[in-house]
């Protein structure tokens, strides 16, 4: 398989060349990154036949998943994905608190957001009332997690998935072994993210490479083989086929064809790497143009801000303005490019 075609089979499967509907999209690629509320309703919006501005977000739920990092997922696949991380029976000392603070403050949170309150600083102002200590209470709304991060865990609570920073109280959920659990999402890796290689599926899941062979192994998993540019790539279930690569496609922040691979030379060349990826590991929208990376995007309002990595031609810019006012429809108003 060539390179051409190679990425004409990862677009298809990625639903960036081709619709569907937002469950089967958020389901068959494991959920998208969450730090930033607005990427995965823009990675939704890109790819979905059935998108809805006002309802994007009805039964999605935003949690840790991958990477121990948020991922907006179906509210009914919670379970799956809480199982692969795996779900703590007991309380532990940690983020600075004991066992016991911790699952003192968790009854209390529990009780507070099950009567309605939700948002962050009205929870704090809670806990402060009750004579939480400045020390605890930066251990409990820690910025990288802290104990909402260990309810989550549990399956207590979950994020809000739309732009509001509210917890709700999760649903009932059916917990799974955990080496189960991630053996169908590794599946879900292969048939959706593939051709891919081990690597790649490493990078994307957090997990060790010795791990997923001995998933792969334990749990029967077929991977079957291709070549392309002399690396081997595996997947599952029948590829697409190929075609021509759309001349333009809009991709969300973290979005996924950059998300899930390790070598991501399928659509970044590798001296735009830091225009794409921050240092800080920050991942910006961006503008597949022709197939390669060449711009970021960003919304403000009623226009589209592009910032092109090297200057591009008239008619680049009118391919990119009429790919935007597309997705955006009815929206936008103006398509400015950076100099």
């Amino acid at each position: 398989m060539d390179p051409r075609e190679f990425l004409s089979v990862s677009l298809r499967r990625q639903y960036l060349d081709g619709k569907a509907p937002c469950g089967t999209v958020l389901s068959k690629l494991c959920g998208f990154q969450a730090q930033f509320a607005n990427n995965p309703k823009y990675a939704l919006r890109i790819r979905c036949s059935d998108f809805d501005e006002e309802r994007w977000h009805k039964g999605l739920v935003k949690t840790w998943t991958f990477r121990k990092t948020l991922h907006t997922v179906l509210e009914k696949e919670l379970g799956l994905f809480l199982s692969a991380q795996g779900i703590p029976e007991d309380w532990h000392d940690g983020w600075g608190l004991q066992a016991r603070r911790m699952a003192y403050w968790s009854d209390f949170l529990m009780d507070r957001i099950n009567q309605g309150i939700r948002g962050r600083e009205a929870l704090k102002k809670q806990c402060r009332e009750r004579g939480i200590s400045a020390e605890e209470e930066g251990n409990v709304f820690h910025g990288w997690g802290g104990l909402l991060y260990e309810m989550s865990r549990r399956g207590l609570i979950s994020y809000h998935p739309g732009t509001a920073k509210l917890f709700v109280p999760c649903p009932p959920i059916q917990v799974l072994p955990r080496d189960e659990a991630r053996a169908v999402l590794l599946r879900r890796y292969f048939e959706s993210f593939g051709p891919a290689s081990i690597e790649d599926a490493a990078s994307f899941t957090g997990y060790k490479r010795r791990e997923l062979e001995a998933l792969i192994k334990g749990f029967n998993i077929k991977l079957r083989r291709l070549s392309s540019g002399g690396k081997d790539y595996f997947y599952l279930g029948e590829l697409p086929e190929t075609g021509a690569v759309p001349p333009c496609i809009f991709l969300a922040g973290f979005d996924q064809i950059i998300m899930g691979y390790r070598d991501r030379s399928r659509v970044m060349d590798s001296e735009d790497r830091r225009k794409v990826i921050t240092n800080s590991g920050i991942v910006h929208p961006t503008v597949l143009l022709r197939g390669r990376l060449r711009a970021k995007w960003k919304k403000d309002g009623p226009a589209l801000l592009i910032s092109p990595f090297r200057p591009l031609s008239p008619r680049d810019k009118g391919l990119i303005a009429a790919a935007g006012k597309a997705i955006f429809s009815g929206e936008i108003q103006d398509c400015r490019f950076d100099s």
